[in-house]
């Protein structure tokens, strides 16, 4: 009876696989937003002008560009588990550097090398858990690592916000912290199973039973989702080598992949991330340590509707979080941009207020659902490859608006900047409406199946009804 019980409670294993390949995403969230709490720090100690500063900002997205390609193909050749392995080490290796750089250069290595392993887990956590989700609650599951982002971004900026005046050099403090998380990684990684499908594609198809056994409640149908899985590598082998990704129809979900990559940074959340301090002083929210702490609350606010996209993304769907996130997103920076042009004594609260609702409606949307879309619309044997292309391309989107955004926004102004950004939401959402298909409930291999039978994009989450056969009752009823 106690085995029984036991055996029927399995899905705890994949809340736990989540929440270790999760300790990427965190990584992700507190390594990319932590240099926004040591601006003024290091600025110092280094003497950097804005572009110098606007680099060791941006030379992690570098990192991203070009190590995301060669790992993506490693992500199918070698294993989902060893990158994230991967990603433990280095991330701890580039904490430590940055926290002992005493030169400019050595600042500039250590960022490159967190660069590197943000790319990777940017796109590596969410590939694995959603290969080792039950299709019904994938989308939820993926989002356990965007939940790991948003609360690695608001712990950076709390950490940030009690750190900053202990020391002039407590900037370094925030890096050594980095290794704890990335130790938690490297742990956790080696008491969890490989992904079942990459097991089935490598070792075949009683090594990944096995691995389904262990993470699958008993009364769930192993057999039917080894037989899918196994149909699907059959035909990728045969019909799909890599470079039909950029033929059609292949090519038309890759699009749907880099246009999500590239409204995402460019919507304007990373300059919040990156540059919320100076983005809130400008706004006249002073000193910069209550500037830091308003970019904290942002940061929470993040936080929060990751949770109610986590709630929501299974139950209301991909497509309507992201045309109603994109559209309050578009409204929000409209009146930010609105709100900058006025010389009111408190705009600053009217400011800050419609960041926030701009922050709720980022998060529901591109914030969240990119990554879950792209773990989701490629085809097996590539579809590593085809995240690491969507996610290069995103990040690529990053590193232009990050090293470019102090010289737009103090040439340009906070009303033109923001009224872009507003812009750029807007066509989003039509993006979305036009080319994303709604995804939820539907398993991987059926999107990849709709993908085969040259399905509009819009229509790769339709589930054909099953044909009705002459003779049954459905077909006697639809005579009638």
């Amino acid at each position: 009876m106690w085995q029984r019980k036991q055996a029927n409670n399995k899905n705890y294993m994949i809340y736990m696989i989540a929440a270790v390949a999760g300790l990427g995403g965190f990584l992700f969230g507190y390594d990319s937003s932590i240099i926004a709490d040591t601006k003024d720090q290091i600025s110092s100690q280094f003497s950097l002008s804005d572009m110098q500063w606007s680099f060791v900002v941006s030379v992690s997205l570098l990192g991203c560009m070009l190590g995301i390609p060669i790992s993506g193909l490693f992500a199918d050749r070698v294993s989902r588990k060893s990158m994230l392995f991967f990603v433990a080490i280095s991330f701890m290796v580039g904490a430590t550097i940055c926290a002992t750089a005493t030169q400019l250069n050595y600042l500039v290595i250590g960022r490159f090398v967190i660069g590197i392993c943000i790319g990777v887990a940017s796109y590596i956590s969410p590939l694995f858990i959603a290969e080792m989700s039950p299709q019904g609650i994938r989308g939820s599951m993926v989002l356990i690592n965007g939940l790991a982002i948003t609360f690695g971004q608001a712990f950076s900026f709390l950490i940030g916000y009690f750190l900053h005046d202990l020391h002039p050099e407590s900037w370094r403090l925030l890096f050594w912290i980095g290794t704890i998380p990335a130790s938690g990684l490297l742990i956790g990684i080696m008491l969890i199973p490989n992904s079942p499908r990459w097991v089935m594609m490598k070792y075949g198809i009683e090594q990944a039973r096995q691995v389904l056994s262990n993470i699958r409640d008993a009364n769930q149908d192993i057999q039917s989702e080894l037989n899918e899985i196994q149909k699907n590598i059959q035909q990728s082998q045969t019909r799909f080598p890599i470079s039909t990704l950029f033929l059609p129809p292949f090519v038309f979900v890759l699009i749907v992949g880099l246009g999500l990559g590239i409204f995402q940074p460019f919507s304007g959340i990373n300059t919040i991330m990156y540059y919320g301090p100076v983005i809130f002083t400008s706004a006249g929210i002073f000193p910069i340590k209550n500037a830091i702490l308003a970019t904290f609350i942002m940061s929470m606010v993040n936080f929060g509707f990751t949770w109610v996209t986590f709630l929501l993304v299974d139950k209301w769907g991909r497509r309507f979080l992201l045309l109603s996130g994109t559209l309050i997103a578009s409204l929000s920076l409209l009146m930010v941009a609105c709100y900058f042009q006025q010389q009111w004594f408190d705009k600053k609260w009217i400011i800050f207020f419609f960041m926030a609702t701009y922050i709720m409606g980022y998060c529901i949307s591109l914030g969240s659902l990119f990554w879950v879309i792209i773990s989701e619309i490629y085809p097996l044997n590539i579809r590593g490859f085809a995240m690491s292309i969507a996610t290069v391309v995103q990040w690529g989107a990053n590193f232009l608006l990050s090293i470019s955004f102090l010289q737009l926004f103090h040439h340009v102004g906070e009303v033109k900047t923001f009224l872009l950004f507003s812009i750029v939401c807007l066509f989003a959402f039509l993006f979305v409406y036009y080319y994303v298909p709604e995804t939820a409930g539907v398993s991987l291999e059926q999107i990849e199946d709709n993908l085969k039978k040259g399905k509009k994009l819009r229509e790769l989450g339709v589930v054909d009804a099953p044909a009705i056969l002459p003779g049954s009752a459905g077909y006697l009823k639809e005579q009638e």
